[in-house]
């Protein structure tokens, strides 16, 4: 497998720069309660909210590695997760849902050339209120009529739902026996019966804002279904297939930004042997980090490619390993560090949380999995 690494590389120059230049001198970014709409602008004008931004020669096929390194170098050169969750999902949206619409449908023509600029951006409604997204649960309703569909429920934790202009919402259209058969529709903001709901405070990666919505006998034509009807659980899936490894390359940018901290506080300082073994493991969990987002972004690409949710599994254990062991190390060493070291460091310890209980479900599934591979009907 050849890796456009040449290509890779010039991607990230790219956003290291735009980072460099309007958000690291924005240190307060990571606690404002509103969304920075110039600096999303900014991102429109530069070309790097452009959905085929990703696309040509030696990166059609690679196009999570090249969302997982933007997204890395955004918060290594600017010290914020929140702008690169907002410009991630923006990007994963376009090219992973809305190309599968149907080019009839006049919304998703006027959205295309909007989202290239910045002028607009769409956002996925799968999870519910108290439900999350667990198919089981969720209760969204789209019923076919006569010359469309009609859409009830309530979607939560909508990532950019605040600055959305359209989002593709998740729905129940049928059963198989006893099984919740989703569909997905593109349903723009201005529809009558969407209630565009106020902006939630999830208490981390600010300043990328979150929200719900209501659907209310939202009528949209029958061209608004995106993919095939019925078979929307397997896009949810692979979505968050997606998201999970492209979320890698911010997180890791965000843990090489710290070290890059620390390392500028202690230079110059006289370190005993045990402080530089200390630093220097942390320097070993950065690269194994990196290897294991490359890799992860990799297994997405190619659909070939073995392991991606042990790939995940031991992300996430490494992070966590490393966010004690540096805490600990600027605890030792009664380093004062600014802003947003704190907010970096509150961020990835928050979305950490949420991952120790996806990984506890998933390593669950693996011993299942071995357990049925052994099971004698």
């Amino acid at each position: 497998m050849t890796i456009p690494t040449n290509t890779v590389k010039s991607i990230e120059a790219q956003f290291s720069d735009f980072a460099l230049a309007n958000i690291l001198p924005f240190p307060s970014l990571g606690k404002i309660p509103f969304f920075p709409e110039n600096t999303w602008k900014k991102m429109g004008k530069e070309n790097l909210l452009d959905p085929a931004l990703f696309k040509g020669q030696n990166l059609e096929a690679y196009s999570c590695l090249a969302i997982t390194r933007a997204g890395r170098a955004l918060v290594y050169k600017g010290g914020n997760l929140g702008m690169a969750l907002s410009w991630m999902i923006h990007h994963l949206v376009a090219r992973y849902l809305l190309g599968d619409m149907d080019d009839g449908y006049k919304p998703q023509g006027q959205l295309s050339g909007a989202m290239a600029n910045g002028g607009a951006t769409v956002s996925f409604a799968v999870s519910e209120p108290e439900t999350g997204a667990h198919p089981k649960y969720m209760a969204a309703t789209a019923t076919q009529s006569k010359t469309g569909y009609i859409l009830n429920g309530e979607k939560t934790y909508i990532t950019n739902g605040p600055i959305a202009n359209a989002f593709v919402v998740i729905a129940v259209t049928g059963y198989d026996k006893e099984k919740k058969q989703f569909s997905a529709f593109l349903v723009p903001k201005e529809t009558k019966g969407l209630t565009v709901l106020p902006q939630m405070e999830i208490g981390f990666f600010e300043p990328s804002p979150h929200n719900g919505i209501c659907l209310k006998d939202c009528w949209v034509p029958g061209n608004a279904l995106l993919g095939r009807k019925d078979h929307a659980h397997g896009m949810v899936l692979a979505f968050r297939k997606l998201e999970d490894a492209a979320m890698t390359g911010p997180v890791t940018g965000a843990m090489a930004f710290l070290l890059d901290a620390v390392g500028e506080m202690v230079n110059g300082a006289k370190l005993g042997d045990k402080d530089a073994k200390q630093l220097g493991g942390l320097v070993a969990m950065l690269e194994t980090a990196d290897l294991l987002s490359w890799n992860a972004a990799l297994a997405v690409d190619d659909p070939t490619s073995p392991g991606h949710g042990a790939i995940l599994l031991h992300f996430r254990d490494l992070v966590g390993q490393y966010l004690s062991a540096l805490e600990a190390l600027v605890e030792k060493m009664n380093l004062s560090l600014p802003d947003p070291f704190a907010v970096l460091i509150h961020d990835l310890k928050s979305s950490s949380r949420i991952g120790k209980n996806i990984s506890l479900i998933q390593q669950e599934k693996l011993g299942r999995a071995l357990l049925q591979k052994f099971h004698k009907s």
